[in-house]
């Protein structure tokens, strides 16, 4: 019997990464011509020029509106403020993340973690890994966050090794292929990165979701204590014309003990 709990997530940011009150984003019809999105490294002339390098909170804000034209996978305002929170919560020694993309969420988790904690991330793409490397060392975080290009199921070895053997993650992040989640989570527990009081989250599990790793993660299972904290997806599909905005909601789980049944 399914034991997860579905609550909204209030995400307390950091003073300085608040901003005053909600406002409607208009876009402007200029923007297109100055700014083009062909290739993945198109968003760093943008985000050079709206934020000043070492400023990670105006580095995510540039990435923020940038997405406002060109929808991109990346988890968004909303639940990076959520990230956020769980990262500053856990205070996390050593965290890793799978599916990078251009390094967003990798700049949130980098901000908010405790001092001498580090990041090392995986992600599959070439072009997006040379992109993320640039903004979160532009970001003033590249110190802490540390990206290997590869797949995760192919890299979760090398993970290991860099953080230290024996040594499980504090936190892990998930955030690439969905079908993905679960295999790549049961080979970072065999690695060893995955042990008790170890929090996983992932992204996306409602939609487009992820049942088979959810049904692995749920607390009646008895490997984890898994809730969900509920938020929208991160981007609208503005081409497609019978697009609906999509509940979504990030997974939250606490190894506990292995269950080999």
């Amino acid at each position: 019997m399914t034991q997860f709990v579905l609550r909204p997530c209030l995400a307390a940011a950091p003073a300085d990464a608040v901003d005053e009150g909600k406002k409607v984003f208009v876009k402007d019809p200029s923007f297109y011509s100055e700014w083009q999105y062909a290739q993945p490294s198109d968003i760093i002339p943008y985000v050079k020029s709206a934020a000043a390098e070492g400023d990670a909170v105006a580095v995510l804000r540039a990435m923020d509106t940038f997405g406002q034209y060109y929808p991109m996978y990346k988890c968004g305002e909303e639940k990076g403020l959520i990230l956020a929170r769980l990262v500053r919560e856990r205070a996390p020694a050593v965290s890793v993340e799978i599916g990078t993309f251009l390094g967003y969420s990798a700049i949130w988790t980098a901000l908010n973690l405790p001092p001498g904690g580090r990041l090392v991330c995986v992600e599959f793409e070439p072009r997006h890994v040379e992109v993320a490397r640039t903004l979160t060392a532009y970001a003033g975080v590249s110190d802490r966050v540390e990206i290997i290009q590869g797949a995760g199921s192919e890299r979760i070895p090398d993970v290991a090794r860099n953080i230290g053997r024996g040594r499980p993650a504090d936190m892990v992040f998930l955030d690439h292929c969905k079908e993905c989640y679960l295999p790549d989570l049961k080979a970072m527990e065999e690695a060893g990165l995955v042990g008790a009081g170890t929090v996983v989250v992932a992204d996306n599990v409602v939609y487009p979701g992820a049942p088979g790793y959810l049904e692995y993660v749920d607390t009646a299972a008895g490997r984890y204590r898994t809730e969900l904290l509920d938020a929208q997806f991160e981007y609208d599909q503005v081409w497609n014309k019978n697009w609906v905005p999509q509940k979504d909601a990030l997974s939250y789980s606490v190894f506990v003990v292995p269950n080999d049944s």
